[in-house]
């Protein structure tokens, strides 16, 4: 019994994770043109904010 338990861990255990990596991969999406420019405006806004900020507190500038 417990050598079906090792054929398992080491045989077909890589398999189903490397099918997992797989599935995962074919399943991501290309954003469109319209989300790629809305993303591209939220990272700018976020670093914005975060130059900003008032880090004085935590031994920033400001």
């Amino acid at each position: 019994m417990i050598n079906y338990l090792w054929l398992f861990v080491v045989a077909l255990g890589p398999i189903l994770l490397g099918v997992a990596v797989f599935y995962a991969i074919t399943r991501q999406r290309r954003l469109s043109a319209r989300e790629r420019i809305n993303q591209d405006a939220a990272t700018r806004e976020l670093y914005e904010k975060d130059e900003r900020a008032d880090t004085s507190p935590y031994g920033g500038n400001r």
